[in-house]
């Protein structure tokens, strides 16, 4: 197995000029490489600020809200399974705007200068003004999409780019002022999760298996690793690693640099859907095991486990170094301690929480299964 080496200076380095600013949550896992990080320091006990009813109670049966909400300016932007994307004041809840598409929402939003842009089932990327409303432009794959938009700017003409993955095998980069494709890659078969951006490269992974890299500028493909098993999420680029979970019942780590695994964890027959979140020297993330997981990133054995009452499926976001927050399936958004797991708050909604939270603020986002948005709230600073 190839060693990873990570000098702590550059590895802190390398995450503050990346951070994502306190007030907004601007990409679906805070930031382009999709590590699961943000700069904002709970506080607890956390409140309940507002929900927001996406789904009518009648039609709330299921999985209601996978999609993980982004915010900037104080807006939210989240959309549910009833093929309505909402922009709601991160403050009260209130909806100052709404959308519809041919299909249920999925995948979170990404934001490109004044536009916010979405994946739908019914094969159509939309673009939004994020102001109004109004829509602006809209791409057609050629199937559903599931997965969540990302944005990166281009180094020399400084345009920024879409990235989005569909259910027709292909991952398309398209130009974010006119939706126009600048190129395609081809995979072996479903797309459901992000594109990770890092390192002059993008990777992805879906249903045949495979992480894809590709140069983030051309599309031309670099390497392909195996992993395995199905990919039902996005992977995580963190200094020369891309880190994935996976329906083999394990968590790994490659080199992106010639694709030899680094290590590979799990110590149970039970799947990982979540997404992992990366900071300094470990990985979070929970499994169907009903555990949440602190894995170290250099030797890959688990540091700590937390167990849940149920499977966890969100994907964990890191605050500030100092907790770990996510929702499960048995209906509670938990923060734990970085360093030991300890149980810092919980909060019982109810209905199983599959979103990865949005933090914004003082504010945390996620929404559940009954087809509801909740914000909770920040506890007062203290003098």
């Amino acid at each position: 197995m190839t060693a990873l080496r990570i000098a702590p200076a550059f590895l802190l380095a390398a995450f503050s000029c990346h951070a994502q600013e306190a007030g907004d949550w601007i990409h679906a896992r805070g930031d382009e490489a999709m590590r699961g990080v943000s700069p904002v320091e709970l506080r607890f006990p956390m409140e309940l600020a507002w929900q927001y009813r996406a789904v009518p109670v009648e039609k709330a049966r299921g999985e209601m809200l996978v999609s993980g909400a982004v915010a900037r300016g104080g807006r939210v932007y989240a959309g549910c399974k009833e093929g309505r994307f909402f922009c709601l004041d991160l403050k009260t809840g209130n909806k100052i705007w709404e959308a519809e598409g041919g299909g249920a929402f999925d995948g979170a939003a990404s934001f490109a200068g004044e536009l916010v842009v979405a994946g739908c089932q019914d094969g159509f990327v939309y673009a939004w003004n994020a102001e109004t409303g109004k829509e602006v432009w809209k791409f057609e794959t050629q199937a559903e999409i599931h997965a969540a938009s990302n944005t990166f700017t281009h180094p020399e003409t400084k345009e920024q780019k879409i990235l989005i993955g569909s259910y027709d095998y292909s991952v398309y980069c398209l130009d974010a002022k006119t939706g126009k494709k600048e190129w395609a890659a081809e995979t072996g078969y479903y797309i459901n999760g992000g594109a990770a951006i890092g390192e002059g490269v993008v990777v992805f992974g879906g249903c045949d298996s495979v992480l894809h890299v590709h140069d983030v500028l051309t599309g031309e493909e670099k390497r392909q690793i195996e992993v395995g098993a199905y990919i039902g999420n996005n992977a995580a680029i963190a200094d020369g690693v891309v880190y994935v979970s996976h329906y083999g019942n394990r968590v790994g780590a490659y080199s992106l640099e010639d694709g030899m695994a680094v290590w590979e964890y799990g110590e149970r027959e039970f799947e990982f859907y979540a997404a992992p979140a990366i900071w300094e020297k470990a990985v979070y993330l929970g499994g169907r095991d009903r555990r949440f997981h602190a894995i170290d990133r250099i030797t890959g054995k688990g540091l700590w486990e937390y167990r849940c009452r149920g499977r966890v499926d969100s994907s964990a976001v890191v605050c500030a170094g100092k907790a770990v927050i996510f929702g499960g399936d048995d209906g509670y958004v938990y923060a734990l301690d970085l360093k030991e797991g300890k149980e810092l708050w919980q909060y019982e909604i109810g209905a199983a929480v599959k979103t990865s939270p949005a933090v914004a603020g003082d504010f945390v986002i996620a929404g559940a299964d009954d087809g509801v948005i909740y914000a909770f709230k920040n506890a007062p600073a203290k003098p």
